[in-house]
């Protein structure tokens, strides 16, 4: 199950034909391992195709292709077996589109994608579990529903726990482990929440707004205030005016003298004041006593931290090495 699941993960490609994909249960090991040395010996070199084979002498295509096969196969022998006894259904058009999206493109070795071509092709397991709550089971795939069911201890499956039950070792997807050890329906845009787990999918907890709430991830090109906020993953800053330091809104910059870099708290760390009306040297309005609204002035002042410029999320961008994505996979 693994292999299978991270075979078809860490790939990245669109099949322009070079490669045939019709998988079955019985042959969807040879079709992994087809996408795998295709990929493998049109973008890498001998010596990385040595190592991710773990050989020390040159491979062909072919022996490639029967190596990886036989690998599979020990690798997916607890998938076979719940194939086999019916615990498991195959879903060949699920695994067909995901190996599909896979395949590296002709003359193609390394691509900047915005979006992987297998997120919404990959996303679901091809095994599908049929045994339901209460039924015996050997492995955690074996379930309907899984993740959110497992083969509990006593090979039965079990569901996670939901709403108002203890958390035990973890709530069901849709769910966190909330105030007293019980799970809680996760929390929508706008619900007030501490941690990025409590919030529903796609969603996270701006911590910079108060209360903290949960929060949609924005686009490139989008107001940010943390990395946390942008669908890349990077907010680009601004910075503290008069300064390097970089900042996402004013109240991260520290207050200084006008003209310098120099921390202050007030206008007195700046310079002396001089009294309005008494003309004394003074360092605050108490001492400023002449009366007829006398007060402290300060030639220099102390000027409240300015965060220049608007941060803005950058666009989602990843690189795509298709040799080394092979190399990933953990049966190679």
């Amino acid at each position: 199950m693994r292999l299978a699941l991270c075979a078809v993960a860490v790939l990245v490609g669109c099949n322009d034909g070079t490669v045939k994909v019709d998988t079955t249960q019985d042959n969807f090991c040879e079709q992994i391992a087809d996408v795998a040395c295709h990929n493998m010996y049109q973008c890498c070199t001998e010596h990385e195709i040595e190592s991710a084979l773990r050989v020390t002498d040159p491979r062909t295509e072919l022996q490639c292709r029967d190596d990886l096969r036989v690998s599979c196969e020990r690798a997916s022998a607890d998938i076979q077996d719940s194939l086999q006894a019916g615990r498991v259904t195959f879903d060949a058009m699920r695994l067909n589109e995901c190996l599909n999206s896979i395949v590296s493109p002709k003359e193609t070795c390394a691509d900047v994608v915005t979006e992987l071509p297998w997120k919404e092709t990959c996303k679901d397991s091809a095994f599908v579990g049929t045994v339901a709550i209460g039924g015996a089971c050997f492995f955690d795939f074996d379930c309907t529903g899984a993740p959110d069911n497992f083969c509990a201890a006593n090979q039965k499956c079990t569901a996670k726990p939901t709403a108002g039950l203890p958390c035990g070792t973890g709530c069901a997807s849709a769910y966190y482990c909330g105030t007293g050890g019980l799970c809680a329906p996760k929390l929508g845009a706008g619900a007030m929440c501490t941690t990025t787990s409590q919030c529903a999918m796609d969603l996270y907890c701006d911590t910079n707004q108060v209360p903290a709430v949960c929060a949609a991830k924005q686009p490139g090109g989008a107001a940010c205030s943390s990395s946390l906020g942008c669908v890349s993953g990077e907010c680009i800053p601004g910075q503290c005016m008069g300064t390097t330091q970089t900042c996402y809104k004013d109240t991260e910059c520290t207050s200084h003298c006008a003209g310098t870099t120099t921390f202050c708290s007030t206008s007195s760390n700046c310079s002396t004041g001089t009294c309005s009306v008494g003309g004394n040297l003074c360092s605050s309005n108490t001492s400023c006593i002449a009366g007829g609204g006398d007060t402290c002035v300060f030639p220099i002042q102390c000027v409240p931290g300015d965060c220049l410029g608007e941060p803005v999320c950058t666009n989602a961008t990843i690189t795509v090495d298709y040799c080394a994505a092979v190399s990933a996979i953990p049966v190679l």
